[in-house]
């Protein structure tokens, strides 16, 4: 019994890691495709249109998978969690366009953006299935749905951008890809719980309220990642966008480790948490981290030496005068991917609102901050921002973590 559930644990945590990889890795391959077809100025708009629906993207998933995971006392009925997610999908939608009207921008934009949106919001709804799926211990079988979905929609998305040279239609392809690989997911899901969708209003003010918090954290550290993007659209042209979603993608994929690394062990950090066995909780997180900085300091040393020659190589672009710039960044994402880990188990610990003061606190830290160096820095200016950023979010959630752990083990101690 023993070897079977070792058996499903290592399945998951392989599938889980491979799924989670290729969908990271989509937008570097996109970004590349663009880039060597399209050219420098396509590759900027791509990239400044897809950080945007990325921001939105927040807004139709509003909580993440953490807190649906989390709720093992089932709080929220399926049905409840499913048709809240079609209304903030409805939701974005409007969003998306009122901030089209605001910034008044061009056809060809505002197309590549709605259809961006719209890969977005699949990913969104899809989401939602995973949680189930993996709370019904099956996570190797969402990673499969990643890695095929990722896989499929470069391959599909590079064809049809080559024969075409039009972006809008490669798009389409990434459209039908995630449609087909959502009703796929609906199927599972079916199979896994055998009840029917029924679309419940009732209570839809109760959940969102209640992840109100965990949402707008989730929508700010987006925000936070991207925060150099969106302030360089102001102060420089399209092709700086290009260098920097290029030097910045690598970080992005770090970052994204810290997600792999602890989304196997939510069941396990929630029902510990839950069961108020605090030292075991801590000691596994305790370990994630440690192991995610060992390998965080490896890819720092890889990128010192190789990073900046095989971004030259793949993206045909000469990136030598970046070098500082991007082993920065690298820097900057090690500590954020420790936050999102930190973040996942306050998530857990149900310190969403304190998270959101901090969120908040590093948001306008990194507007302001960025306005001033990208101002005077250029992209250089943008990589002292990140670093910066990314290190003062680090260490406020560290210290709120070690202040509710503290607090916990003292009233077991009382007790």
């Amino acid at each position: 019994m023993k070897n079977e559930v070792f058996k499903n644990k290592k399945k998951n945590f392989i599938w889980n890691t491979i799924g989670i990889t290729a969908q990271a890795f989509t937008s570097l391959f996109f970004l590349i495709i663009i880039n060597r077809i399209n050219g420098i100025t396509e590759a900027g708009i791509f990239s400044y249109t897809f950080s945007i629906a990325c921001l939105f993207y927040i807004i139709a998933l509003y909580y993440n998978r953490t807190f649906q995971v989390a709720d093992v006392e089932n709080t929220y009925s399926n049905n409840e969690y499913i048709s809240n997610r079609l209304i903030t999908s409805g939701i974005t939608l409007l969003l998306l366009t009122l901030f089209i009207l605001m910034n008044k921008f061009d056809i060809y934009k505002i197309v590549i953006l709605i259809f961006l949106m719209c890969y977005k919001i699949l990913e969104a709804i899809s989401d939602c299935f995973h949680a189930f799926i993996q709370k019904k211990e099956e996570l190797y079988f969402v990673g499969k749905s990643l890695f095929w979905k990722s896989i499929l929609g470069i391959v599909g998305f590079g064809i049809v951008d080559y024969l075409t040279k039009n972006i809008m239609l490669a798009i389409t392809v990434l459209l039908l890809v995630n449609i087909i690989g959502l009703f796929l997911e609906i199927k599972k899901y079916k199979t896994l719980y055998e009840c029917a969708f029924v679309f419940q209003f009732d209570k839809k003010m109760i959940l969102l309220k209640k992840t109100m918090p965990l949402f707008f954290f989730s929508f700010l550290s987006i925000y936070l990642c991207n925060c150099q993007k969106y302030v360089m659209e102001y102060f420089m042209d399209e092709q700086f966008q290009t260098i920097l979603g290029i030097i910045i993608m690598p970080a992005t994929m770090l970052s994204l480790c810290g997600q792999y690394l602890i989304s196997p062990y939510l069941n396990e950090l929630s029902i510990e948490y839950h069961n108020k066995t605090i030292n075991v909780f801590k000691n596994r997180l305790y370990k994630i981290n440690i192991t995610f900085l060992v390998l965080g300091i490896f890819i720092f040393l890889v990128a010192f030496f190789l990073g900046i020659p095989i971004l030259n190589i793949v993206y045909s672009i000469t990136l030598n005068e970046y070098k500082s710039a991007f082993l920065w960044i690298i820097l900057g994402a090690i500590f954020y991917a420790l936050s999102t880990m930190i973040s996942s188990s306050l998530t857990i610990m149900k310190r969403n609102k304190e998270q959101l003061f901090i969120f908040i606190i590093s948001s306008i830290f990194s507007t302001n901050i960025s306005i001033i160096l990208i101002k005077n820095y250029g992209i250089k200016g943008a990589s002292y921002s990140y670093v910066c950023t990314m290190l003062v979010h680090f260490i406020l959630l560290y210290i709120l973590l070690k202040k509710y752990l503290k607090n916990k083990n003292s009233r077991e101690v009382n007790k």
